[in-house]
């Protein structure tokens, strides 16, 4: 396990989105976490909660198959909804890019061009192995949902990319979708994530639901 699967606070804090944050406000299906708590609070996702994830997402799948396209069905249409508002009340603009590797250093970068600017740019998913089940052609489903998370994730709260940050944003973003669409959300914006940092090797993207005593 990586070391900083060790790590309790968010390490990466810098300042919000204040639109973002009021728009998640109004979407929120469900009582929002306190933008303080998620910035400043110890302790959101326990090492150990974080090594179960990742066993889970590179384990086996046990998930009926008809569950599982339900709420990638769910995941897609919700999706579709959420960058339309990104687009047309934050106005924000996406840049795609087709290099080797991403192209900010950091989410401070990230989140500095969305508060000045409204734009991001974005590695599209098309470069890399498609999804199982969603779009993942340039501008589809995958690229529209990573917008999703750095716009009312990662820009909202003013948070990087490490662990607790990661989890934080996922807190934040779990109230913009459905329970039906929740699971397949939190598959593709926790499990992959964090097992990446727990294991330091990008994990295969796959289509799942997580076990509910997983699904905060």
């Amino acid at each position: 396990m990586s070391e900083v699967i060790e790590q309790v606070v968010c390490a990466e804090v810098f300042a919000p989105w204040a639109d973002a944050q009021r728009t998640v406000e109004a979407l929120a299906l469900e009582p929002l976490m306190d933008p303080r708590a998620l910035r400043h609070g110890p302790g959101l996702l326990a090492r150990e909660e974080a090594a179960r994830i990742a066993r889970w997402f590179g384990g086996p799948s046990y998930a009926p198959a008809h569950l599982i396209a339900d709420a990638y069905e769910a995941l897609e249409r919700e999706t579709r909804a959420l960058h339309a508002v990104v687009r047309a009340t934050l106005g924000v603009r996406v840049h795609y890019t087709h290099g080797s590797t991403d192209p900010y250093d950091n989410a401070e970068e990230l989140c500095a061009d969305l508060r000045a600017t409204r734009t991001m740019m974005l590695r599209t998913a098309a470069l890399d192995t498609p999804h199982p089940r969603l779009d993942s052609s340039r501008g589809g489903t995958l690229d529209r949902l990573r917008v999703v998370h750095d716009v009312f994730g990662h820009a909202a709260l003013g948070l990087g990319f490490d662990l607790q940050s990661e989890y934080a944003t996922w807190l934040q973003c779990r109230t913009l979708f459905s329970p039906r669409a929740r699971g397949a959300a939190f598959t593709e914006l926790v499990g992959a994530v964090t097992t990446f940092v727990a294991t330091g090797a990008k994990p295969t993207l796959r289509a799942d639901l997580p076990p509910e005593d997983l699904l905060a």
